[in-house]
């Protein structure tokens, strides 16, 4: 009885840590702004390799991770059987640009996670599940996550995020801190927040319909830190009246340095890009930033988050749990998941 008494203290006061947090009402103006917009660049779908974009490969993440990005999106979509792909779709076009020999047959619907991870993209690079996005934010602590999964159906929602979490859960719940959600509309915000307690999170726009005075209230009101946008929506006034309202504006995609310094130059914070670094628009990265992998950056609301997710999130099962070797771990979680690399490749 003692240990359910202790339980539900602990949930109480994880509940009233992320209200607190959350609270409508609570004015962006009032919080401090997310330790992980100190960076300009968000790597669009892990950003691009040999000049092609939308991979979403384990490549990718590395070779751009090597050119200083830390901040990473990547697409996802739920598979035939019921588990999350870093894929941007399931369009017979994406199969074309990848050069992939899907059978005519399954193009233009989902394929199974065993099949999305049996063909290589461009013939050499690997498919990526939501887990092993979750093992590299373990792997590489320094690193954040976007995450676009482009749905809004209520039903679908929950699927997807249900698989984020349990992905979280299973690989290491203090990775929650370095997983920023994209979320739609203000309906998907509080679904999303009763799954998983993010404590970072991007409103993005590219779905919603909301005119730019009834977003700005609502950021005002909901205590909105980060907006993300296409270009098209991006003007001055509005990135001005975010600003106001207490939150940073991101906007995208864009690939030329000149554009992105115009932006830069309106006023937003930073932009989501397939191949521009640091060095290209001269701009200097964060400066906690690191070129290493291996050095941990503190998240914003570290011991909120960590308690919100004890308390929101299912526990480990004692044969799950992530203790020894982080090697043993991974080989253990990729004969579950058939990813067709070796652990060593996914190493710093």
């Amino acid at each position: 009885m003692n240990l359910i008494l202790k339980k539900a203290a602990s949930m109480l006061l994880a509940g009233a840590c992320l209200f607190t947090l959350h609270a409508p009402g609570a004015s962006a103006a009032e919080q401090p702004q997310p330790e992980w917009t100190q960076y300009s660049l968000i790597a669009h779908a892990m950003g691009g390799i040999d000049g092609v974009d939308y991979t979403n490969s384990l490549e990718a993440f590395k070779e751009n991770y090597a050119k200083g990005q830390r901040v990473f999106e990547a697409d996802f979509s739920l598979t035939e059987d019921g588990q999350l792909a870093a894929r941007h779709d399931w369009l017979p076009y994406l199969a074309a640009k990848f050069q992939q020999d899907i059978p005519e047959e399954k193009l233009d619907a989902p394929l199974t996670m065993a099949e999305f991870k049996s063909y290589p993209i461009l013939r050499k690079y690997t498919p990526l599940s939501m887990e092993d996005v979750a093992y590299l934010l373990k792997l590489y602590p320094d690193v954040y996550l976007v995450t676009d999964t482009k749905e809004t159906d209520p039903k679908i929602v929950q699927q997807q995020f249900t698989l984020i979490r349990d992905a979280v859960n299973k690989v290491d719940p203090k990775i929650v801190d370095r997983i920023v959600p994209e979320l739609y509309s203000p309906s998907m915000i509080a679904q999303v927040r009763s799954i998983i307690p993010f404590p970072n999170y991007i409103y993005s726009l590219y779905l919603s319909e909301l005119e730019p005075e009834e977003i700005t209230e609502y950021v005002k009101t909901h205590g909105i830190r980060v907006v993300a946008m296409p270009t098209e929506r991006a003007t001055p006034e509005f990135i001005a009246a975010l600003k106001e309202a207490g939150a940073v504006a991101y906007v995208h995609s864009l690939n030329e340095p000149n554009e992105v310094k115009d932006y830069l130059d309106m006023g937003v914070n930073g932009v989501y890009t397939d191949f521009l670094t640091y060095s290209d628009i001269g701009l200097a990265p964060a400066p906690t930033a690191s070129s290493e992998p291996g050095e941990v950056r503190q998240a914003s609301y570290t011991a909120t988050a960590a308690a919100a997710a004890s308390a929101a999130q299912e526990p480990l099962e004692e044969e799950e749990a992530v203790d020894g070797n982080v090697l043993d771990t991974f080989i253990e979680m990729i004969s579950e998941i058939f990813i067709p690399v070796e652990p060593s490749d996914l190493q710093p």
